[in-house]
């Protein structure tokens, strides 16, 4: 796969897949164009459906609903995969509501 300049690698490590993720998409955007079926519901930071804890990388988080993603689930290691814009190469794995 080739990649480009500003993409960088995103392993899901709930499937264990392996894709590209230009630094202007989310995570849950290049998972679903890669055909991952990440659990969403809102794609818009409303909803917590797509939390997911970043394993291993940096992101930048896109505006969302505070309500949604807590300052002590972000120091925790916690994103929300419709929000989160990568600034390296990630390692995710999407939670379930029991993780939370």
């Amino acid at each position: 796969m080739a990649r480009t300049p500003k993409s960088h690698r995103l392993t899901i490590a709930n499937t264990r897949q392996t894709i590209d993720c230009a630094a202007n998409q989310t995570v849950l955007e290049a998972a679903i164009a890669a055909g991952i079926d990440y659990p969403y519901a809102c794609a818009t930071g409303n909803c917590g459906t797509c939390t997911s804890r970043l394993d291993v990388g940096k992101v930048t988080l896109l505006p969302r609903n505070d309500a949604c993603l807590s300052p002590q689930q972000i120091k925790a290691g916690q994103t929300l995969a419709c929000r989160a814009c990568p600034r390296s190469d990630l390692t995710v794995t999407w939670l379930s509501r029991a993780e939370r």
